[in-house]
């Protein structure tokens, strides 16, 4: 049995924000100490303790683009950033577009994966049988916009038979598109749970919150947004060229106050990064590769952008922990500190002060669009399971994620 005491720290979650002493006994967050030895206690006074985060829109490009990322290095660079849970898309090669093929990635990260894992299923044009079926994962995700990979779906037909089973969809789709999906599923009954992947325009904002005001649907639709989404605009597309290119384009600075507004009021549930790394010399080349890395930076650029604001710490432990657990209705997680929860977390120094550095990263493809951006705080610890997996630089123990329940 593993038991670690962190005392006197400031314990934040989606809902407390208070000095308390955090106990982890045998995985699970638990109510009083026992007797302890001096080397399970760890003094956390000026420190914080968060649940850990989950990313719910990661590329971990396995299998298939393994030279860019795997699931191994890609759960190794979110662990180091409190990340401890991630769903991975199905846009790999081959797509995962069969449950035999689900069942291969759920093997891979079951040997390779140090932070817990999930993955989407995804909606090909001959696959309807597969969706009916499959079971286990957050959602099918539809593309209806350009991506990496040829997952594009144009045929409107299609996305009635999907959207007509009632299940989870979340969406790739831009603008116009994404409003005339909206309008077919309501056609459709608006059956299921609708959710949009990587929000990037104001009218996609606004739409969902007209949505959310309609009684019958408030519950029915959810959406997610991104650092990049939050932090640029197409002028750092044209400063920075490639290394600024993913899909969604980044947009104007009105879609990014409208980013923000949806985050103040609540329109927009909770964050994400599609973490979707390319090699430097792919980005450089003449070829275009859509996609950032963005799961080791999550965490700290929010941090010191809610500090800057002055917003809740607990409205940003829900928006990258607790309320896309709920979302999604995991059922082994729950990103909170309560007592019985399991005892994913991690410590975190509010009072360091530097600037994001791609060498000290741990993804595969060494570079961040986000090169220098000064942040508030520093990671110090990540526990998993009450396990200390990440400290000064160095990880410990092995890959031990757990499939998440859904």
């Amino acid at each position: 049995m593993t038991t670690t005491l962190i005392k006197n720290v400031r314990a934040i979650d989606a809902q407390q924000d208070q000095v308390q002493d955090i106990l982890m006994v045998d995985g699970k967050f638990a109510a009083a100490p026992t007797h302890l030895s001096p080397d399970e206690i760890i003094d956390g006074t000026g420190l914080q303790f968060f649940p850990g985060c989950i990313d719910p829109h990661v590329h971990f490009r396995e299998p298939g683009f393994e030279y860019k990322e795997d699931l191994a290095s890609g759960s190794k660079a979110a662990l180091s950033a409190g990340v401890t849970s991630f769903f991975d898309m199905p846009n790999t090669d081959p797509p995962t577009f069969t449950r035999a093929l689900l069942a291969d990635k759920k093997a891979l990260a079951n040997e390779k994966s140090w932070a817990n894992y999930g993955f989407y299923f995804g909606a090909g044009p001959n696959n309807q049988a597969e969706i009916e079926k499959v079971s286990g994962v957050p959602g099918t995700k539809l593309y209806l916009n350009t991506t990496t990979g040829n997952l594009k779906m144009d045929n409107e037909d299609r996305w009635r038979e999907i959207f007509k089973l009632g299940k989870t969809v979340a969406l790739h789709a831009e603008g116009p598109v994404f409003e005339r999906a909206v309008q077919i599923w309501q056609e459709c009954g608006a059956q299921g749970h609708l959710h949009l992947c990587h929000a990037s325009l104001r009218r996609e904002v606004e739409l969902v919150r007209s949505l959310k005001k309609d009684p019958e649907l408030a519950g029915k639709i959810s959406i997610e947004v991104c650092p990049h989404h939050l932090f640029m605009t197409h002028e750092d597309r044209e400063k920075h060229g490639a290394f600024c290119c993913m899909k969604p384009e980044l947009a104007t600075q009105d879609d990014l106050d409208a980013m923000w507004e949806g985050v103040e009021d609540g329109t927009i549930d909770f964050f994400a990064t599609d973490h979707a790394p390319h090699t430097k010399e792919e980005k450089l080349s003449e070829q275009t590769f859509y996609g950032i890395p963005g799961v080791e930076t999550f965490f700290p650029l929010l941090y010191t952008e809610f500090v800057k604001r002055g917003y809740s710490l607990s409205q940003l432990s829900a928006m990258t922990s607790a309320n896309t657990f709920k979302n999604f209705k995991v059922q082994n997680r729950n990103g909170l500190l309560s007592h019985g929860s399991v005892a994913d977390g991690f410590l975190y120094d509010p009072t360091i002060k530097k600037a994001i550095n791609a060498d000290e990263l741990h993804s595969k493809c060494e570079w961040t669009p986000f090169e220098g951006y000064p942040l508030t705080g520093q990671l110090v610890s990540t526990w998993l399971k009450g396990e200390l997996k990440y400290a000064k630089s160095q990880f410990h123990g092995r890959a031990e994620g757990e499939a998440l329940e859904f």
